[in-house]
């Protein structure tokens, strides 16, 4: 799960403050939690966080 967060967080598409994320270990490890109760797809996740 981890690794399917960081590849979505370094796409191309994503603004740049959150590609920097990819690289923080305590945030990977707060979007992996906050994923797991989540009903959808990584990137549909990472944009209802990103833009909230």
């Amino acid at each position: 799960m981890r690794e399917l967060i960081k590849k979505e967080l370094s796409k191309p598409n994503m603004h740049n403050m959150f590609k920097g994320w990819a690289d923080q270990e305590q945030i990977l490890d707060e979007l992996e939690e906050g994923y797991n109760g989540f009903d959808g797809s990584v990137e549909e996740y990472l944009n209802n966080k990103l833009n909230h």
